[in-house]
This record gives C-alpha cells, sequence and structure tokens, in this order.
C-alpha cells in the first residue's frame, strides 16, 4: 500500500509539472558535436586514460571513447616491442529532460578491451593537407580481446543554447565531454 501510494504521488508530482519536466520537444532545437576525455576499460586492468568524440541530434546521443595503444605514436624506431593494451567503449541512449537545462541519459553499448604487440622497428606515415603523424604497427595478441556489454547512465548540463557539459560513468567508462549545439549559430 505505502509503494502504491508513493507511486500515485509521483504521478500526481509529474503531472502538475509537465510543462517543465520531461520536455520532449526541447530535446529538437539541439544538435551537438563535441569530445571526450577520461577513463576508458574502467573497473578492467585495462583501464587508460582516452579521447573519443560524441553527437547528439534532436535528443539521441552517440559516444565513442578509446584509449591505447600507449607506445604507438612514440617516436623512437628501434627493435623494441612494447606489450600494449587497448580499451574502448561506444554508447548510445536518449536524453530525457528534468530541467530546462538538466538532462539524464540512460546509455547501453559495447566495450572492447584487447592486449598486442607495438613494434618500434615499423614505422608508418599518415599525411594530411597540413600535417602527417608517424606511427607504429599495433598486433592484437590472439585470444586476448574481450567484448563487454556497456550500461550506465549520464549527465548532461546545458547552462546556455551554445555548448552543453556531459559526464558519462557507464560499467567500462568514466568520462566527460563537451558539445557544441551547432544549431544555435546556424539558427541566428
Amino acid at each position: 500500500m505505502k509503494r502504491f501510494a508513493i507511486l500515485c504521488a509521483f504521478v500526481a508530482f509529474t503531472t502538475s509539472l509537465n510543462a517543465q519536466v520531461f520536455d520532449f520537444a526541447s530535446n529538437k532545437h539541439r544538435f551537438e558535436v563535441g569530445f571526450n576525455f577520461g577513463q576508458s576499460g574502467s573497473f578492467t586492468e585495462y583501464a587508460d586514460f582516452g579521447f573519443g568524440v560524441n553527437l547528439l541530434a534532436g535528443g539521441f546521443y552517440l559516444d565513442y571513447i578509446k584509449a591505447g595503444p600507449q607506445h604507438r605514436y612514440d617516436n623512437h624506431v628501434n627493435d623494441t616491442k612494447w606489450h600494449d593494451t587497448v580499451a574502448l567503449c561506444v554508447n548510445s541512449g536518449y536524453q530525457i529532460p528534468i530541467l530546462s537545462w538538466l538532462r539524464i541519459m540512460p546509455l547501453i553499448g559495447y566495450a572492447q578491451t584487447n592486449e598486442g604487440i607495438t613494434d618500434a622497428s615499423t614505422i608508418n606515415i599518415n599525411t594530411g593537407e597540413n600535417s602527417s603523424s608517424f606511427y607504429h604497427d599495433y598486433d592484437v595478441t590472439p585470444g586476448s580481446r574481450k567484448h563487454y556489454l556497456n550500461y550506465g547512465g549520464g549527465l548532461s548540463i546545458q547552462p546556455c543554447k551554445w555548448f552543453s557539459i556531459n559526464a558519462v560513468a557507464t560499467r567500462y567508462g568514466l568520462y566527460g565531454g563537451i558539445g557544441i549545439n551547432i544549431l544555435s549559430f546556424v539558427n541566428q
């Protein structure tokens, strides 16, 4: 009976605040592109600091973050072979508006970890119009790749119409990021 009374009170509360809480129409005015940084592979032996990207379109959120291999961009060329690791996460979800500036995001996704060898005797060149980068070959050790179902949630704080600050905590990732609202610049 107590649970039923709490449920009825919650429904009455959210119904009376329907103009402010769960205003899903406010999501259609945001198209964001941004970056993430934090720990990928959390709560595994492969946890490491990584970088990634995020995308928000009409309330639908997608992100990617990857850490490692640690010596891939080392500038030494010799016969050294490093034992490195890789951890990555890909998550998607939907932003639920709680207040005009606060959203929660239930997330579900995929995580992967692996071990491998970075070979310093190899050198590869990646060239672009204005820059180039050198990197070493990384070969995954057979049988070391592990796949995980990743789940968790996030918060998105939108202090103004131009950007948002995101924080994500999932089973295999702890990271945050910033998203720039492209539509706010287009509609000026």
